[in-house]
């Protein structure tokens, strides 16, 4: 209550009092300066939260906000403009911490059942808050000068400061009692880049926030623009901002209760954080048709609404798939740190507007806050298909948990449905929970038809009864939901034969599921070294790169079989080509592992990849060694694929002449740093030639002509080896 009492309260005080000492044209700057100082703040608070955590930190941070707004009280009397713009700095580096840092205690201190059931009083305290903030302000407004409100403010942060000492020594984090760990200082930031660059879907996450920041930043800029000169006292301008922000927040109130879950029920997550732009974006085109302080204050009445209700319930639950960990770092960055880099994006465009000398700066502003709000819808409404996608990998990799009761919209609820486990689902299907008199009555969800054959199948599929097991592979063409039941059963010797025909069926949603669990160095080793036989039939780019990334799996064979699966692929399809560069790098990989090593290499598994080793045949399947042949198999990825196959078998012979003219091809053709690194192993016992090297299109040419006679050596070799 004191927290968004003091939001309320602050945010009309900076307003009025910046505005009343200073033109509007600087308030972009001011802006700008404050955004970029938050941006600081937030970074060094993100490593203190991490080094001394929030129940220490966030009360200090409280105690020292209402000092230092003492002390610009103290310099209003003498510096009243100065002091305007110090106040606006504070709340503009501190506001938004101060709250994201007390969610942050409360969010590790209640499991998330515990925190919705609190979610009511919460919800309470904070109506109340917003009308006592907004009710003093119009008080002061009307009676007394405008910085009285500092040293009220400053009492409020004084309450949180108690409130949450308070908390802090009489509850205990979750997460000291499950024994998890807070991220070391500087990992959290390379947490955030790597996050980043990896997902799409956190990506176009942090994008529409931007887009969002910065509409709502052009959108207010214009309103305190066309309110500063329709209101030139002080006390009119406090009195504005007051009725406005406390108008919207028992507005936001409204909504919250009556039309969030139903709009996130019906649409989503993704279609109801869509709603902001979509709104943001007729209300900026209107007030641009009809310009006017009434126009800039139902913009941004509509704005204010639709962020604070259907924009932050939809968002929250897209972060929903993100793991805890990831979340811990990229939420930070998506909530503070891109709405200060939106905010200064706005006030420079605003500057720029000013500074151009536009007639009517208003519309134009409002005419950019339209076209960035329609990107951002379409935005979000692309998020849909990504959020599904990473929560069914979230919740199959136990990386999510939810609660089904917990879950309000039904994308959530049928994903939960479609990927959960038959335990998990039997529990969902008939959950007992206490009704209004106490008695012990059954939850139950009943999905469709469509969804009930769906949930029997997955049944099914984890029954442990080979014949459903199969019954169930063999029914229909399983997708990237399936996937995720069907994946684990290549680790079932008895239906493994089965679960992999019926992946190699799969749709190509299937490939993003297949490809986590083959670099998930957690899942089976069993089944890591299967999934290859199935990505390597998928002629697509992305199976490529999955494969790509299997040659850096610690296992063997796992990179034995991405080697074998990568020639398959690139032979089916030319355009899936591998660059060189990659395909000598995995050479080094390899030969680099020494010689004890290369030697133990073997492979478990006998599969029907053997047709795919460009370089393998039946005369030396039982001859040659793995480490030598995946090398082989490997270079053929970037050189001619036939001299090599020829090369290969000559050096399994025993004629001095054909192993020679095999070795001395290799010499020739291997990039340097790949020959000094792999001759150690082709025990080369050759008297070294006096002249100069022959030309490598002599010797491909010798070995071209002696591919007949080696042939014919390995034939002698294998029936000498039956005779024995």
């Amino acid at each position: 209550m004191a927290m968004i009492a003091y939001q309320v309260g602050a945010k009309a005080t900076r307003d009025a009092f910046f505005l009343s000492m200073y033109p509007v044209r600087y308030l972009p700057a001011m802006v700008a300066v404050a955004s970029a100082a938050s941006l600081v703040l937030a970074y060094g608070s993100t490593r203190a939260l991490s080094r001394w955590g929030p129940e220490r930190l966030i009360s200090t941070a409280f105690l020292a906000s209402g000092l230092l707004m003492l002390i610009e009280w103290g310099v209003s009397f003498v510096a009243p403009g100065p002091a305007s713009i110090l106040f606006y700095a504070h709340y503009g580096c501190l506001g938004a911490l101060l709250i994201s840092g007390f969610w942050q205690l409360m969010n590790e201190r209640f499991d998330p059942r515990s925190a919705k059931r609190q979610l009511g009083r919460l919800t309470a305290a904070a109506t109340v808050g917003g009308l006592l903030g907004g009710l003093v302000a119009s008080q002061i407004a009307d009676k007394l000068p405008l910085t009285t409100m500092i040293p009220i403010l400053a009492a409020l942060h004084f309450i949180c400061a108690a409130a949450i000492a308070r908390v802090a020594s009489t509850s205990h984090p979750i997460a000291a009692v499950h024994g998890s760990e807070t991220p070391e200082p500087g990992k959290i930031e390379r947490l955030n880049a790597h996050a980043v660059a990896k997902s799409p879907y956190i990506r176009g996450l942090i994008i529409l926030v931007l887009l969002a920041t910065i509409s709502e930043g052009l959108i207010d800029l214009v309103l305190k623009g066309r309110a500063s000169l329709a209101m030139v006292e002080q006390g009119h301008l406090l009195r504005f901002f007051a009725y406005f922000y406390t108008a919207a927040s028992l507005v936001t109130v409204v909504v919250q209760a009556g039309l969030s879950r139903w709009v996130l029920e019906r649409l989503g997550p993704a279609r109801s954080a869509a709603a902001l732009p979509a709104g943001v974006a007729m209300a900026s085109a209107t007030a641009a048709a009809l310009p006017g302080l009434g126009s800039a204050i139902a913009a941004r009445a509509i704005e204010s609404v639709l962020s604070n209700s259907l924009f932050r319930a939809g968002y929250e639950v897209l972060f929903t798939p993100v793991p805890q960990r990831e979340k811990r770092a990229i939420k930070s960055l998506a909530d503070v740190g891109t709405s200060r880099v939106g905010d200064i994006i706005a006030a420079g465009l605003a500057q720029l507007v000013l500074l151009g000398g536009m007639q009517g700066a208003g519309t134009w502003l409002f005419l950019i806050a339209a076209v960035l709000s329609t990107a951002g819808f379409f935005i979000a409404l692309g998020l849909h298909k990504g959020y599904v996608s990473t929560l069914a990998r979230g919740l199959v990799s136990r990386a999510v948990q939810l609660d089904i009761q917990d879950v309000q919209d039904a994308t959530t609820r049928s994903t939960v449905l479609q990927t959960l486990g038959p335990l998990a689902l039997s529990q969902i299907l008939h959950v007992p929970r206490p009704d209004a008199a106490g008695d012990t009555a059954s939850l139950r969800v009943e999905p469709d038809g469509e969804a009930q054959a769906e949930l029997a199948r997955i049944r099914d599929l984890h029954s442990r009864d080979v014949a459903r097991v199969r019954r169930a592979l063999s029914a229909a063409r399983i997708d990237g939901t399936l996937a995720t039941h069907v994946i684990p059963l290549l680790g079932w010797d008895d239906v493994a034969s089965d679960a992999l025909a019926g992946l190699r069926r799969a749709t190509k949603e299937a490939i993003g599921p297949l490809e986590e669990s083959l670099l998930d160095p957690e899942v089976e080793f069993t089944i890591r070294r299967r999934i290859p036989l199935v990505l390597a039939t998928f002629q697509d780019p992305r199976a490529v790169q999955a494969l790509l990334g299997g040659l850096r799996d610690p296992r063997f064979e796992v990179r034995y079989r991405c080697g074998r699966g990568l020639a398959h692929l690139t032979e089916l399809q030319s355009t899936l080509s591998i660059s060189p560069d990659e395909a000598f790098a995995a050479v080094l990989r390899e030969v680099q592992a020494g010689a004890g090593v290369w030697e133990s290499r073997k492979v478990l598994d006998r599969m029907d990849d053997d047709s795919w080793s460009p370089v393998m045949d039946e005369v030396l399947k039982d001859r040659a060694n793995r480490s030598l042949e995946h090398v082989f198999t490997l270079l053929a990825l970037a050189l001619p694929r036939q001299p090599l196959k020829i090369a290969f078998k000559g050096l399994h012979t025993t004629d001095p002449l054909l192993r020679g003219t095999a070795l001395e091809y290799l010499e020739t053709t291997l990039p340097p740093d790949i020959r000094k690194a792999l001759w150690p192993y082709l025990e080369d016992n050759r008297p070294r030639r006096a002249g100069p090297a022959r030309a490598a299109d002599q010797v491909l040419s010798d070995l071209l002509d002696s591919s007949a006679s080696i042939v014919i050596r390995l034939d002698e070799i294998r029936r000498e080896g039956k005779r024995e």
